[in-house]
């Protein structure tokens, strides 16, 4: 019990970093990304790859975090050219194209993936071990946090927001709108990539399994009931992990009225609910964007009768002349 909730807070922090790095893409710039769980699965692969062959911690990291990045690029590239319904079926396919190469190929281990990843502070006590990744899972998400903020400031957050709100009003004002999507795009998956190393060393082990689409969904359900700020995202990420987490081990404390097939359906129709109530009650999230907070809806202005009023012709007299 002692690691038990440090380990499920740690969950809930990397899922809120990965939060993060999707709602750059959605929340910001309206990109609608259906495959983000493929870069997070990038990130693992690369650092458990690099690792298991002698590569240290700090290089394994960053180069997963790049190689998530390149990937995303040619997704980049074909989101500029696509509407926000195509490229939502482009990234599911992409993502789930990845997952089948990731099971079957042999260099990433097959259907068995990747056993023996290094873990740090693996051997210290369980105590420490769950206090140590907990302050790293942390440091991730603060790290999450401040790159993203860096991302949406000055002009380039302009740009983004100006494409979420109105695309082809941006490009008329000279936006570049595949630039601004590519950079989104390969900024959150570099974030969802780093998250995934992270992931990777702190479970100690790969398989495709661990990166099926089910994560992209938690990810989605997260931001539509936190909302599309950054604190709404995160939080609503990590909350979603930590119910997950939370009522997977339930039995273990004693709660048996249910199969662990059950308990698995219910957390499904659970958070099924839970966003019905959210969509119908406050679509806009527990904590929407500064925006949409201030707009207050109402009857609209009256006319003002001055205005209404038409003006007056001007009559020009004629002018009669004496005969």
């Amino acid at each position: 019990m002692n690691t038990y909730l440090p380990a499920v807070a740690t969950v809930a922090l990397l899922y809120g970093a990965l939060g993060l790095s999707l709602n750059l893409q959605v929340g910001r710039t309206g990109v609608i990304n259906f495959g983000h769980v493929a870069f997070f699965g990038v990130g693992a692969y690369a650092t458990a790859l690099l690792s298991l062959h002698g590569v240290s911690l700090a290089l394994s990291i960053p180069a997963a975090g790049v190689l998530g990045g390149l990937a995303a690029l040619p997704l980049g590239w074909i989101a500029a050219r696509l509407t926000s319904h195509y490229l939502a079926i482009v990234t599911i396919a992409f993502a789930e194209t990845l997952r089948v190469l990731l099971q079957n190929l042999e260099a990433t281990g097959g259907p068995s993936g990747l056993v023996g990843v290094p873990r740090p502070f693996g051997q210290l006590d369980p105590d420490v071990f769950a206090a140590a990744w907990l302050a790293l899972a942390a440091g991730l998400l603060a790290g999450t946090w401040l790159l993203v903020r860096v991302v949406t400031r000055g002009l380039l957050g302009m740009g983004l927001s100006a494409i979420k709100e109105d695309e082809p009003a941006a490009a008329m004002l000279g936006r570049s709108v595949a630039a601004y999507k590519t950079t989104v795009l390969v900024w959150g998956s570099v974030l969802a990539a780093v998250a995934g190393a992270f992931y990777a060393h702190w479970v100690g082990f790969v398989t495709a399994e661990q990166f099926d689409p089910r994560v992209t969904f938690y990810i989605w359900a997260g931001i539509i009931i936190g909302g599309a700020r950054h604190a709404g995202a995160c939080l609503g990420a990590a909350g979603i992990a930590a119910v997950f987490e939370f009522t997977r081990f339930v039995r273990d404390f004693g709660f048996t009225a249910f199969s662990d097939t059950q308990l698995a359906s219910l957390r499904w129709i659970a958070i099924g609910v839970i966003l019905i109530v959210m969509m119908r009650l406050r679509p806009e999230g527990l904590l929407p964007p500064r925006s949409s907070r201030h707009l207050k809806a109402g009857p609209p202005d009256e006319p003002d009768a001055a205005a209404e009023k038409p003006a007056a012709p001007a009559v020009k007299e004629a002018s009669t002349s004496d005969a």
